[in-house]
């Protein structure tokens, strides 16, 4: 059932946020880093092998902590694929590759019902808590409450930043830096200083605009320090296959070098 999203108000209060990229599709995995003081997780449906009909278990694995809010990054500017992880009880949703004013607005417009938007409707699902008692109440907060961030990953995106910031609903703009360090002819390149300074221009305008903004893969507490003192309120840092894998692999390095 959609009960306050409490990331919706940090989000308002101007807090700085964080969060993690989950790419496992282990419920389990979820779970562990929900427990871990987190803000929200990104539950990866575009890079990470899950399959759309679980997404609810995530959700609720998310949901054994009251501080971690779950969220969802679809693939593609879909309607329908916003509909399903919306009604699994998604929180909000993450869209990639957007470019221009009237992409953003249709991503919008699958996320709200009317009169906000086209989202179709049923509350007999985990979103609106398998009943249809209480529509009103849950068609409110659907609409109030549900996040909306899009990622800028192109050129096209950053020319159109100050009218994809213009949509009301849109809460977070993320710069994807590998694909934008791609498109300004640095692949790869994410700390090149054409892409620093793109992105920082990005950041500002988000900033001005009152919306929050984040961008790269923070991997350690200077990482994130610096995405701070550039503007960025919304962190993710790390992902959680990294964050095993390095936990894992120091421990079993600094065993060989013990036991020679």
């Amino acid at each position: 059932m959609f009960n306050r999203n409490k990331l919706k108000e940090k989000l308002k209060s101007g807090k700085p946020v964080l969060g993690t990229w989950n790419t496992l599709a282990s419920p389990l995995v979820t779970e562990i880093f929900a427990q871990s003081g987190l803000d929200f997780q990104i539950i990866d449906l575009e890079h990470g092998p899950f399959i759309i009909d679980q997404i609810h278990l995530h959700v609720s694995a998310c949901e054994t902590s009251e501080n971690c809010t779950p969220l969802v990054r679809i693939p593609d500017n879909s309607d329908w694929m916003a509909l399903q992880v919306l009604d699994q009880g998604a929180k909000g949703v993450v869209v990639p590759h957007i470019d221009s004013k009237e992409s953003a607005d249709f991503f919008v417009s699958t996320t709200k019902y009317h009169p906000k938007g086209s989202r179709g409707f049923t509350p007999f699902s985990k979103a609106g808590g398998f009943t249809n008692t209480n529509m009103d109440v849950y068609v409110e907060k659907a609409i109030n409450e549900t996040i909306n961030i899009v990622i800028i990953e192109s050129k096209e995106g950053l020319d159109s930043l100050e009218d994809i910031l213009s949509i009301e609903d849109i809460d977070v703009v993320y710069f994807g830096a590998y694909d934008l360090s791609q498109a300004l002819g640095h692949p790869g390149d994410i700390k090149n200083p054409e892409v620093i300074a793109a992105i920082k221009q990005g950041v500002d305008l988000v900033n001005k605009s009152g919306k929050y903004a984040g961008g790269f893969v923070p991997q350690s507490k200077d990482d994130i320090s610096w995405l701070l003192d550039m503007g960025m309120k919304f962190i993710t840092y790390e992902v959680d296959s990294s964050i095993i894998h390095t936990h894992v692999l120091d421990i079993s390095n600094w065993f060989m070098n013990e036991t020679g």
